[in-house]
């Protein structure tokens, strides 16, 4: 674990509150190597997708009990990265509160039926905005935030995205996954864009991207493998014969901001069990 010792640093984690969440987890596992957590979540569902799962007030009153119990300091943020304004308040609370930003992990998007998986021709208009805003737009204001404040600190700093293996062309078809396609595939070039201009002051900025992983978020996915009987096909395209877990997930996060991954940048890190190669 020496290359992953990460005490004396502050992390801070978007998307942080739902259960079994990536990034719950990868918060849980920063504060276990030693980081205190800046914890943030919308902790509402949007407006034109109310049925949409996200996590809740109390999960992420829920999560910083849990990093204090692990003799870690942590606070509650709400905020929708999609604002701008909140996001910098967000980052302004973690280095008031905490001391310092060392690590930004921007865990916060999502995708799902009813807000974003439709074919391209007849998805919403509202669907279109909040999946692009999310994944894409939020990512660029959480990374640059943090960016800001760590180039002001003077003390370099590590940076890591979620994209996806939906970002791979190829990896579709007629999926219904286009507009998160698009969005994953842009927060891959803007990590690549970040990593190019924040390199000199001794920023490290990577993006990891999943194939399907066994979370809430992606449970009516899989259902709806299991009903329309393509399980099977699915799990049997992955060379592991699996989904992948969360925790594998924050594992690679954690290595991204640990001393092992000191001379990566600009990368995407495909976690997809062999499903998408190279």
């Amino acid at each position: 674990m020496g290359s992953q010792e990460l005490t004396g640093k502050v992390a801070l984690v978007t998307g942080a509150a739902r259960r079994g969440g990536i990034g719950r987890t990868t918060a849980l596992l920063l504060a276990d190597l030693g980081a205190d957590i800046a914890c943030l979540d919308v902790a509402r569902p949007p407006e034109h997708a109310p049925e949409h799962g996200v996590g809740s007030p109390g999960e992420l009153a829920e999560l910083v009990a849990e990093i204090e119990a692990k003799g870690r300091r942590a606070i509650a943020v709400t905020a929708d990265v999609t604002n701008g304004a909140q996001v910098n308040e967000a980052v302004d609370r973690t280095v008031v509160e905490l001391g310092s930003l060392d690590l930004c992990c921007a865990m916060a998007g999502g995708v799902g039926y009813g807000n974003g998986i439709a074919p391209l021709l007849s998805l919403d208009e509202p669907s279109w905005n909040w999946v692009i805003d999310v994944n894409l737009k939020g990512t660029w204001l959480t990374a640059a935030a943090a960016g800001r404040a760590m180039v002001a600190a003077g003390r370099g700093g590590r940076i890591v995205t979620i994209a996806s293996s939906a970002a791979l062309v190829g990896t579709n078809g007629n999926t219904g996954m286009g507009v998160y396609a698009a969005a994953k595939a842009g927060v891959i070039t803007l990590t690549q864009n970040l990593a190019a201009e924040l390199g000199p002051h001794g920023i490290n900025v990577n993006a990891v991207s999943p194939g399907m992983i066994g979370t809430q978020a992606s449970a009516p996915v899989r259902e709806q493998f299991e009903r329309s009987g393509r399980t099977d096909a699915v799990i049997g395209s992955i060379p592991l014969r699996r989904f992948g877990e969360a925790e594998e997930i924050a594992s690679i996060v954690a290595f991204l901001c640990g001393d092992g991954a000191s001379y990566i940048t600009g990368d995407a890190i495909n976690a997809t069990g062999g499903k998408v190669l190279g």
